[in-house]
């Protein structure tokens, strides 16, 4: 089945630079703001939409007032008030009134669909007439009417989401020869009442009467995100209110935080030892947050496997069966599950609770088998029933709802621990013969195919074991990445919740979040998935046909909804998925029934050494020209984050408009200094014309700024990784070829490159930091630090080695003097071990480093130095002690000469033959 944002090619199709001197910003463009009145509000919503109004990204587009009489439409500019002071805007403002409705739900309505609905009351916000002689202010109150569930909050949230949504999608473009004089004038960027042809941007009535009269179903009781805050990352109370905020807007309605050992558990200070768990407090606050937006937190731990971080202390070796499991059948294991789980549930209303139990590999094979296994001689399926019985027996006693990840139940099965055990094992045995406690959910995750069949068969297969159809889990591909891969991640979502509306058992489904390998990314480069997921869950009818069902998702007001709840520009977003992208076209993978994965191109190029880049042949054999790719991905996402942008021509409202190039009288406008002259400076440096000449001739020329969505600065961790690759791409293979080739220009070319790709890790390192310390809690940074550290000083020895050997060689080729030798270099030239001058234990290694090392944070300092190193032997103005005590005190930090690069005289071999080997060796080899 086709998808329109899933088809969408990763970057948008224009991409000529052009740039127009007479624009103003997106948010300078005429408005809408959502007015609310307080005393109006149902009291059960009205604390969640202040916290709403409070955090809105942009302080004007959400206004809540005391007064119960709605505000007249206006559309002319307003004064408003933004942190105590008053502040007012060219542009026109028009207001929308939002009224909600709760309906009281009969114990009849409760097994109906959940469902909410839209209505205006009038068809057109900004009635005019021609009669006028000036465009006044339109006194008529344009009202919008939300009918909602009182027992579901979460429909209001959402209907609040989608009319922000539509107040941006509503914004249309027309061509320079419109005509509507029944179109109030203020609609339009720039217009007069005697001025019909209109050029530009204008809001449309007509589009906003279509998409503000509906009404949507939700697909599914429960429809809901996971995020996982066992690998590294605890998600700090501050980022997980934002999510809610943004889930709520949504019409999201739960919320599962995956935490293995990240909670705490009174009297037990190893359980999470140093992980920065969640407190009791914590919990109850994440939980009593989320209730005002009517979202149920559940509670998602492990009761198996993958308790690697707690047993590997010695508090727990006893409950050990392996490294990742826990020890079945023994009494002492569920003493502590049974803390564990009271713990885990206790901040929290909810009653149910997710116990994990994934990927148990390796059950009864350990300590369990030298206990138990020579005596009773259970398969391990049966171990897994088993010790599942005596988990519920506990849920049981505190009245839980408990589920489980359901692969185990298939892979242990099939006797395969593989993704295919779980994939493809049609035929597992059924509830009965498997002893499966009847009040236990199965939970089908799947992230990995991208056919609509495949994931109904599978639907299939769990309602054949379990006799009811499972709960259904997506994937946002966020783990093992830098940047979450959006493309694969639509892609795979259209295909997962295709086949649950094909299976009507299907009544929960959720999107996970998982940061396997360290969590690098940046959390919120997965906000359009959870868009995505979130309109792919609820069905949209006309209000006057009810039987006619919108399947198609709605692009425009997606995108709109991007902007208007985030902040931020849909396609700039998934352009920063393509620092993982290695195929030329970027389209997507084929949909069949097999396993596919996201490609994580830009982390194992990041993190290889850069010595001994063992990825570095695969990508040169492939003919992906990563030097240029990343490049051109650094360019275009500096281009959606500095002040002014070279963009492409006025096609989409997303961009920039054109201000008037000539006033009413035909006169030309004086031109704008400033940013924007800037930009026409800019403009005519690249066309040779003038941008009034060029606009005035129809082609017109659009720039952007960051403040028209402010939400792109996150695309900073993306850009940055994309600058470094682009310096870090073949170093390896070309400094090799240099070398052995004797091309020595060459080397202090590239070694001037290794400085900059030095300087660029280490702005990547320090920007990254300050990310997650805003983000996560402190704990679990050190295996991120790790890792840059390892890069940081790999490229420093690798930058420092080059120098100093291109100075020695350099240094001898002019006929430089030898340097006499003290009496200890005499040693150790005769013994022939090094022998280290002294290190002064007082002297910090800043003051040591400044007489031999180049400056951390210069970015010419790397250049002058190669300069330095090339001249090392001419000073002219230096007499002998001085260059004597120059090379003495080397910059390059070596006592000892450099006299041949070892390191770069043997060739990189291909090890793997394609991106895609690299991918599924890892996966298969890598620990737990």
């Amino acid at each position: 089945m086709s998808d329109p944002i899933r088809d969408t090619p990763m970057a948008p199709e224009h991409q000529r630079d052009s740039v127009q001197a007479y624009t103003i910003p997106l948010s300078h463009l005429p408005r809408i703001r959502i007015c609310i009145s307080r005393s109006s509000l149902p009291r059960s919503i009205l604390k969640g939409i202040e916290q709403l109004v409070q955090h809105h990204v942009r302080p004007d587009t959400l206004y809540l007032y005391h007064s119960s009489d709605p505000i007249p439409a206006g559309g002319l500019p307003s004064q408003h008030h933004h942190g105590g002071h008053l502040s007012s805007s060219s542009a026109n403002v028009w207001n929308w009134n939002l009224n909600f409705i709760g309906t009281p739900s009969s114990s009849k309505q409760e097994s109906l669909p959940l469902e909410w609905k839209c209505s205006t009351s009038s068809t057109n916000f900004a009635p005019y007439s021609e009669a006028l002689l000036e465009p006044a202010e339109v006194d008529t109150p344009f009202i919008i009417s939300i009918e909602y569930p009182s027992s579901s909050p979460h429909l209001a949230y959402r209907a609040l989401g989608h009319v922000l949504g539509v107040s941006k999608d509503c914004l249309s473009l027309v061509s320079p020869h419109y005509q509507s004089p029944s179109l109030h004038p203020n609609l339009f960027a720039s217009a007069s009442a005697s001025d019909h042809h209109l050029s530009g941007y204008y809001l449309s009535p007509q589009t906003a009467d279509q998409k503000l009269n509906l009404v949507q179903k939700a697909d599914y009781q429960t429809i809901g995100t996971m995020i996982d805050c066992s690998r590294n990352g605890v998600l700090n109370l501050r980022s997980t209110k934002y999510l809610i905020r943004i889930l709520s807007l949504l019409g999201y309605n739960m919320l599962q935080l995956y935490t293995e050992d990240t909670y705490e558990i009174e009297n037990e200070p190893f359980f999470g030892y140093m992980r920065g768990g969640y407190s009791f407090s914590e919990l109850k606050s994440i939980d009593d947050y989320a209730s005002l937006f009517g979202i149920e937190v559940i509670p998602c731990i492990q009761t198996l496997g993958h308790l690697g971080q707690m047993l590997q202390w010695p508090r727990y070796l006893g409950l050990r069966d392996t490294a990742e499991v826990l020890l079945s059948e023994w009494p002492e294991t569920y003493v502590m599950l049974e803390k564990m789980i009271n713990a885990a549930t206790a901040p929290f209303r909810s009653k149910k609770i997710h116990l994990g139990m994934d990927e148990t590999h390796g059950l009864s094979l350990g300590r369990y088998y030298s206990i138990y296994g020579n005596v009773n001689n259970k398969p391990a399926s049966q171990v897994f029933v088993e010790h599942l019985e005596k988990v519920n027996a506990i849920c049981q006693k505190q009245r839980l709802q408990p589920m489980i990840w359901s692969d185990m139940l298939f892979c242990l099965s099939a006797r395969n621990n593989s993704l295919m055990g779980y994939y493809e094992s049609a035929q597992p045995l059924d509830a009965q013969q498997q002893g499966i406690p009847h009040g236990v959910d199965l939970v089908y995750w799947d992230y990995y195919h991208t056919s609509a069949a495949s994931y109904q068969t599978r639907i299939n297969n769990h309602e054949q074991l379990r006799g009811a159809s499972p709960w259904l889990a997506a994937g946002s591909w966020t783990w093992s990445r830098f940047w979450t891969a959006l493309p694969f991640t639509f892609q795979t979502i259209a295909a997962n919740l295709t086949a649950a509306k094909r299976s009507p058992g299907v009544k929960h489904v959720f999107l996970t979040i998982w940061g396997d390998e360290g969590n690098e990314v940046d959390l919120w480069s997965s906000l359009p998935a959870w868009i995505y997921y979130a309109d792919h869950s609820y069905s949209t009818t006309g209000s006057q046909d009810r039987n006619e069902i919108r399947r198609e998702l709605d692009v425009s007001l997606l995108k709109g909804k991007f902007d208007a709840i985030v902040g931020a520009n849909w396609d700039d977003f998934v352009k920063a998925s393509s620092i993982d992208d290695t195929t030329k076209d970027g389209l997507g993978v084929a949909e069949d029934d097999k396993i596919h994965f996201a490609p994580n191109t830009s982390k194992w190029m990041l993190w290889s050494d850069p010595v001994h880049s063992l990825a570095e042949p695969t990508l040169v054999a492939s003919g992906f020209d990563a030097e240029a790719h990343y490049a051109s991905i650094a360019s275009a996402l500096s281009e959606r984050l500095e002040g002014v942008t070279l963009e492409a021509p006025l096609c989409d409202r997303h961009t920039l408009v054109p201000r008037k190039c000539k006033d009413d009288n035909g006169n030309k406008i004086k031109r704008t200094s400033g940013l924007f002259g800037a930009a026409a400076n800019i403009f005519s440096e690249m066309t040779g014309q003038s941008a009034i000449q060029t606009a005035t001739e129809g082609e017109a020329k659009t720039v952007r700024i960051l403040s028209d969505h402010p939400f792109n600065a996150r695309l900073e961790l993306a850009r940055l990784v994309a600058h470094t690759l682009s310096l870090k791409a073949n170093l390896r293979q070309r400094l090799h070829q240099a070398y052995t080739s004797r091309n020595w220009p060459q080397l202090q070319q590239l070694n001037r490159r290794t400085g900059r790709c030095l300087n660029a890790a280490r702005k990547l390192w320090r920007y990254h930091r300050e990310v997650w310390m805003s983000m996560y809690k402190p704990h679990g940074w050190e295996t991120l630090e790790l890792r840059y550290g390892g890069l940081v000083s790999r490229l420093d020895t690798l930058h420092r080695r080059v120098g100093a050997f291109l100075e020695h060689l350099l240094g001898n080729s002019l006929g430089e003097e030898e340097q006499e030798m003290d009496t200890v270099q005499a040693c150790a030239q005769r013994v022939d071990v090094f022998l280290p001058k002294p290190v002064g234990l007082d002297e910090s290694v800043e003051e040591a480093n400044t007489k031999r090392s180049l400056p951390d944070d210069s970015e010419d300092a790397d250049e002058s130095g190669s300069r330095d190193a090339s001249s090392s032997g001419s000073g002219d103005d230096d007499d002998d002690s001085m260059r004597s005590r120059r090379r003495r005190e080397s910059k390059w930090g070596w006592q000892e000469k450099v006299t041949s690069l070892a390191e770069l005289e043997k060739p990189l071999h291909l090890v793997y033959g394609s991106a895609e080997q690299l991918l599924d060796y890892h996966r298969v080899s890598r620990p737990t």
